[in-house]
């Protein structure tokens, strides 16, 4: 499995609920994102204005004076810039001057120009859960379980992003931890991280030092004390999530070191395992449910022959994607079942990836991907060459393979 990315927080604000004023003057803040960096994260997020509960908002003029210099001096030494803001025009100076993502906690409501401003720039945008500024909270905190509220929501983002001109590729979406939710909110989104997947979107989780967590410690427990809690969360998320935004960044990548030696065990394990290792329970009267796609066409150059790989041909696959539909039957509600759409994009682009020799490889490669759909226990993967390079004359040429979660 692929590690997620880790993006360290760097605030540039003198009343941030983590580290208010440390980072405020530009040499200290381009020390820290330097840290950062040395310590493993691969994008550096700058921000300008608190969202902590209570924070004064600030006018993108003051909020532009204080990132800007930060963004274009991290930029000029090769990082890669994230710009936390829920300006327009502060997202525009700042890839003006390096930035290469839009970190918009607001996902685009706060500013009715971002959407379109970001689409303009060509940077990689993410949309967060939002349901207001935290002066609103209390009246917009109730959910009936918070993974499907918060994912049609961000469905509704999605969907708006892309009209505004935001090509889908550049897309994340963040949950949103910590704003508009109670702490068993933020619980029920960890523990269903899954279903974020069926908007098509690569994830951001931002759960660092966040109150929910600080609520297991001791009252008087320093924040920094948070950063373990953290680390747990960044490895138990991380089969989920494309990338995991936190303050310490040295705690979390050795969670991902763990995390990754794990998963790589897993990955060796004989092909006989599936014998011995039980399989995930499934209720019997969701058993047959299933999401169907056939004849998925992609053009790909994988094969054995110098001629495939130079000239690719067309592969044909079928996906028969197995999860307990029962709830989508019953709440008409799209995050109870996977986006069938972005399913077949997400195939087709899996398809069209990096040559391989073997089909059965691509439908290896197929498989994972709608195993990343949080709902699916079992897939069954058919991938057809119907331009094998076969003497003979023949119908078809396929191999299928059926995979589910261990």
């Amino acid at each position: 499995m692929v590690r997620p990315e880790i993006w360290g927080v760097l605030n540039v604000t003198p009343d941030s609920f983590s580290d208010g004023g440390r980072f405020v003057d530009p040499e200290a803040a381009l020390a820290q994102g330097r840290r950062l960096v040395a310590e493993g994260a691969s994008v550096v997020d700058v921000g300008g204005e608190s969202t902590r509960p209570g924070a004064e908002p600030v006018t993108p003029q003051v909020e532009r004076e204080r990132v800007l210099p930060v963004v274009a001096a991290l930029a000029s030494e090769g990082i890669r810039v994230s710009i936390d803001t829920m300006h327009a025009s502060t997202a525009a100076a700042a890839v003006e001057v390096g930035a290469v993502i839009v970190n918009d906690v607001s996902g685009g409501l706060a500013d009715p120009a971002m959407l379109e401003t970001v689409a303009g720039l060509g940077s990689q945008v993410v949309l967060m859960h939002w349901r207001g500024p935290s002066s609103a909270w209390d009246a917009v905190s109730e959910y009936g379980w918070a993974p499907h509220e918060v994912t049609n929501e961000l469905m509704g983002r999605w969907h708006a992003a892309l009209k505004a001109g935001v090509q889908p590729e550049r897309l994340w979406v963040d949950p949103g931890l910590g704003f508009a939710k109670r702490p068993e909110h933020n619980w029920q989104l960890l523990a269903d991280l899954g279903t974020l997947r069926s908007i098509g979107a690569r994830v951001l989780l931002g759960a660092s030092r966040k109150r929910f967590l600080g609520a297991l410690l001791p009252d008087d427990a320093p924040l920094d004390e948070r950063d373990l809690l953290t680390a747990v969360v960044s490895a138990l998320a991380a089969g989920h999530v494309d990338a995991l935004r936190v303050h310490d960044v040295r705690s979390s990548a050795r969670a991902l070191d763990v995390w990754r030696s794990v998963a790589a065990a897993a990955a060796t394990a004989p092909a006989y395992r599936a014998s011995y290792v039980a399989s995930p329970p499934v209720d019997a009267a969701s058993r047959g449910d299933h999401i169907t796609l056939t004849g998925l066409r992609a053009f790909a150059h994988h094969g054995v022959f110098e001629h495939e790989r130079r000239d690719g041909q067309q592969f044909v696959v079928d996906v028969t994607a197995r999860l307990d539909l029962r709830g989508a039957g019953s709440d008409d509600e799209l995050a109870s079942t996977v986006h069938y759409g972005v399913l077949a994009e997400q195939v087709v682009a899996a398809v069209e990836a990096d040559p391989v020799d073997l089909i059965e490889s691509v439908a290896e490669r197929v498989a994972g991907v709608v195993l990343r759909h949080g709902a699916v226990w079992q897939v069954e993967v058919t991938v057809h060459k119907p331009q094998a390079p076969i003497t003979v004359p023949f119908a078809d040429v396929g191999v299928t393979i059926v995979r589910g979660r261990s």
